[in-house]
């Protein structure tokens, strides 16, 4: 792209220019919208979780010991300790057809038809 210092910009490209900017300002105010649904929906999820917990052991006695050991034991089903979920889905037949799908699919790549979600899956 060659630059034209000094030379006037059309008011075509000014125009073009300007569009793209207030697009662009639109995009990030919906896109700060959108983050901020979702820091709410993670504070009302965090609040249920921990109300949860507190169910869980003033009724059944758990202690904090042995969620952290359950939290323990699910982050490691990766083989990692990285605080991330090491679900891994098995690939699975296709109820359909049989044939073995990746267990990343919710549908079957051979058929179309739906393929069952673990119950957990993301």
């Amino acid at each position: 792209m060659f630059y034209s210092f000094g030379a006037p910009y059309s008011q075509a490209a000014v125009s073009a220019a300007q569009t793209d900017a207030n697009l662009a300002q639109a995009s990030a105010r919906e896109t700060k919208t959108e983050v901020e649904f979702l820091r709410q929906d993670i504070d009302r999820l965090l609040m249920l979780t921990e109300a949860l917990w507190t169910l869980l052991k003033q009724q059944h006695g758990y202690t904090d010991e042995v969620l952290a050991n359950l939290v323990k034991e699910i982050d490691l089903r990766d083989g990692r300790l990285d605080g991330k979920s090491g679900t891994v889905s098995p690939p699975m037949p296709c109820p359909a057809c049989g044939k073995i799908n990746s267990g990343k699919r919710s549908v079957c790549i051979y058929c179309g038809k739906p393929l069952p979600v673990p119950l957990f899956a993301r």
